[in-house]
């Protein structure tokens, strides 16, 4: 494989696991009853947002070093 198909392939794959990992926690704001199962959800999705976007920095980080 060539460099730019690995690369592609890489942020094919990381798009697919960020959706996957936004789902549950999207899913769990929007169908929150009360303003207080709300406000958990909203700190859930915030943090696998944050958690999310260290790990993709990370991703980068290292397949451009290659």
């Amino acid at each position: 494989m060539t460099q730019t198909t690995q690369k592609t392939k890489f942020w094919v794959i990381l798009a697919i696991i960020n959706i996957a990992a936004m789902i549950y926690p999207v899913t769990l704001y929007v169908q929150a009853g009360s303003s207080d199962t709300q406000f958990f959800a909203a700190i859930v999705l915030l943090g696998i947002a944050f958690l999310l976007a260290i790990g993709d920095m990370m991703s980068a980080i290292l397949v451009y070093m290659r």
